[in-house]
């Protein structure tokens, strides 16, 4: 992201800096030939007190000349809203003392990963905001955000956004974890979570045409804590439907683990499939992308005929 920082008199002549570096130069030669020895420490002295009183920049004018394709109006003025607390001042142009203090300010910003400040002549500030995209929204058991995660598994402030949700159920009446924007996330059900929705957008997505929409990441059978055996699978995906409804689909294990996984482009294919029998997964309430072959047994409801050939695995909502 790239905001422009103004003052509200009228912009110097363009040869504002020009002449701003002859002034310089003289004042260097005028120093040497007067102080001596002690010239660098006068003309530092010099120059910390002409940086001072330079040209001031407006910080409250702040105004964003470019944001990423990713960010909508809800991650928009969540960012605004964050970094409007350190654009609230005034910081002379040449003072490099000012502009360091505001860039370590800005980079305390849960949202801002690195920050550049360059100088505009005469009287504007260009800030380059390297900012945190998110690739996951984290809800409790009882569907309450806790915050959005990036690929680095940085917490980032709750926003409403339209990311894939993870749901953290409770386990053993403890709690879900401990929220910290800022903070790195040591979860593994939402690093878990953050692996497959990067490689879906990333790698699968691409594959499929006219992709459903990822809705939620269930990592609940996360290490096959709850349930064992190739019927239950440690991440589940749910997809929206064309009615808005959602499909829930066996998925594979998370993208790290030590065991084999079912490649990419064999899941796409599959959901190719189940979208060329059934355009925008009509009528669908689970499947699995697992099984190159077999995967028109195991939707749900079966074709007339179609005998369940997992008699176990019959309900595939997402747990609450």
């Amino acid at each position: 992201m790239s905001v422009r920082s103004s003052q509200r008199r009228e912009r110097g002549s363009a040869a504002a800096p020009w002449l701003a570096r002859i002034a310089v130069l003289s004042a260097f030669v005028f120093t040497v030939w007067m102080f001596g020895p002690r010239a660098l420490e006068v003309l530092a002295a010099r120059v910390d007190r002409a940086s001072e009183q330079s040209t001031p920049v407006e910080l409250d004018r702040v105004g964003f000349v470019t944001a990423p394709d990713w960010m909508d109006r809800g991650l928009l003025l969540a960012v605004s809203a964050a970094l409007q607390p350190y654009l609230d001042a005034t910081v002379p142009i040449l003072d490099d003392a000012a502009q360091r203090v505001l860039r370590q300010s800005l980079l305390g910003v849960p949202w801002v990963r690195d920050v550049s400040i360059q100088r505009a002549y005469p009287d504007r500030l260009r800030l380059q905001l390297d900012l945190r995209r998110p690739l996951l929204a984290v809800r409790d058991a009882a569907g309450q955000g806790l915050c959005l995660v990036d690929g680095e598994a940085m917490q980032l402030p709750w926003v409403e956004t339209s990311l894939p949700v993870l749901f953290l159920h409770r386990e053993g009446g403890a709690g879900t974890m401990a929220v910290r924007p800022g903070e790195r996330c040591a979860e593994p059900r939402v690093l878990a979570g953050i692996g497959i929705a990067r490689e879906w957008r990333e790698q699968f997505a691409p594959l499929v045409k006219d992709c459903p929409a990822l809705l939620e990441i269930d990592a609940t059978n996360l290490g096959e804590r709850w349930l064992r055996g190739p019927a239950y699978p440690e991440v589940r995906v749910k997809l929206a439907r064309a009615d808005g409804a959602g499909v829930v689909f066996a998925y594979d294990r998370p993208v790290d683990s030590p065991l084999p996984r079912v490649p990419v482009a064999t899941k796409a294919n599959v959901l190719s499939q189940v979208l060329a029998q059934h355009p925008g997964l009509a009528g669908l309430v689970a499947g699995d992308l697992r099984l190159s072959r077999r995967w028109a047994d195991y939707l749900q409801p079966r074709a007339a005929g179609v005998r369940d050939p997992n008699e176990p695995w019959t309900t595939l909502s997402t747990p609450r």
